[in-house]
Parts: C-alpha cells; structure tokens; sequence
C-alpha cells in the first residue's frame, strides 16, 4: 500500500456479492494488519457476509440494509464505538433490472434510485458529518460507465448512475481543504447474477476479481477524481460524452452489437 494511505478501518457496503465481495478479498491478501487493522462489511444478507468475514480476523461484519435511513446511522455507531470512524468508506451496494420501453414501469425506476441513488446518500448523510469534523477520510461512490450517456435496456440504472457521479463531482470541489476526499468509481460490464439478466454481448465484460484489481490499485496510488475500466470501453464511452447525439446513437448501436 503507498505510505500516505493509511486505512485503519475500512467499510465496504454491498459486500455479500459481485465486486464488493472481491474487494473485500482483495484488501484482505493485499494488506498487512499494520497497513488494514480491520475491514468492515455490509449488506442486507448477514448469512452471506458471515460466511465472507469467517476467512479472516480482521473482517467484521455489519449487516444492514442501505434504504433503511435509521438502520445506516445504528450501523455507523456501532462501527465507530467497535473499531473507530472508517478512514475509507467505499459504497457497492447496487441494483440493476433491464428495464426495455415495453417494459417502462415506474416500480423498477423506484427500485433503483432506493438502492442506487438514494441509498448512496443515506450512507453519505452519516459519515459525511464525521469525517469532516475529524478533518480526514475517504470516500469512494461505486456508479458506472452507464451515467456517462444513455444506453439500451438502462433506462432505470443509467439516470442513477448519471446522478451519482454528479452528486461526487459536486461534493468533491465543496470538499476541497476539509481534509475529506470523495471519489467515483465507474466499472464497465461486470460478470455478476445482475449483467447475467442482460440478453446481448456484453462488450469489454470484466470479472469481479479484475474489477477489484482495477479498484484496488486506484484507491491505493492516489485521489484521482475518478477509477473507470475497463479503459477500451471507458475511451470509446467518454468520446461518445462530446459527440454530437445523430453520431453517439451509431456509435452507440455499433459498440452494443460486438
């Protein structure tokens, strides 16, 4: 780890599955008990997460779950008397439904702004307060390629993710000299039970273990704003960000048909 992070404590939320759980496992062979003293993990599945903590010492786990405001704060105490305020905060915790026009249901949209978007801040409300009164820490929000533009079959997840990373981009100027920092992390495809639900080529699709290796090394090399991979499809998506939208649809349809 480089010598100007120390994480004493980390939090990992949404880490029963996908690239949560490999992120724990990640921090865990990548990390001395100098470097991690303890790594905290939560989900809404205490069967899963006991399962994940049983490999190691050093992992506590805390289930609860992101759309319950009150549960979060109860999660946090605990977690601050036990093991001090996490000096790294990382948000994983996701939902994704397919959702094509035929299809359009505001019950799915709902779903996913509880989880994704909504969840995010309720987990932000708590611990935003405490690191910037003790004038230290690290957050890191888990959005996606998909907020960069719309995209087929994403039109309940994409504006969640869009929202995500605007609310960080917000939050990191307005952060500036507390002592505070805030990050995004924008995956591609991901082999998880979630991507499975998708019926087309997943272009660039990624393992959660080359995902965690992607997260891992960026949180531990510096504050950069932003962690996306992988980095093909990342190029191709931030190019379609400033195309004019008659040629981000071609674009669009040509990359989605590999």
């Amino acid at each position: 780890m480089s010598k100007n992070k120390h994480w004493k404590t980390v939090w990992i939320i949404g880490a029963s599955s996908g690239i949560g759980a490999a992120l724990v496992q990640k921090f865990i062979r990548e990390t001395t008990d100098a470097e991690m003293a303890k790594m905290v993990i939560s989900a809404r599945s205490a069967d899963s997460l006991q399962d994940i903590a049983a490999a190691s010492p050093r992992i506590a786990s805390v289930p609860c779950d992101v759309t319950d405001p009150a549960a979060l704060d109860e999660a946090l105490a605990r977690i601050e008397a036990e093991y001090g305020l996490p000096d790294l905060m990382v948000y994983c915790a996701g939902f994704y439904k397919p959702m094509p026009v035929a299809e359009f249901s505001r019950d799915t949209i709902a779903k996913h702004i509880a989880v994704n978007y909504q969840g995010a801040v309720n987990c932000l409300d708590p611990i935003l307060r405490k690191m910037c009164a003790r004038g230290s820490g690290e957050i890191a929000i888990t959005a996606s390629v998909a907020g960069y533009r719309g995209l087929p079959k994403a039109g309940a997840y994409g504006p969640t993710k869009a929202a995500l990373i605007n609310l960080c981009e917000t939050l990191r100027e307005e952060l500036s000299g507390t002592g505070v920092v805030i990050r995004v992390i924008n995956p591609g495809f991901v082999e998880t039970p979630m991507t499975a639900q998708n019926d087309f080529e997943m272009p660039y699709l990624q393992t959660p273990e080359q995902a965690a290796d992607f997260i891992y090394n960026g949180l531990r090399k510096n504050d950069d704003f932003e962690i996306a991979f992988p980095p093909p499809f990342v190029r191709q998506l931030k190019i379609g960000r400033i195309l004019p939208y008659r040629w981000y649809f071609k674009m669009i349809e040509r990359v989605m048909q590999k």
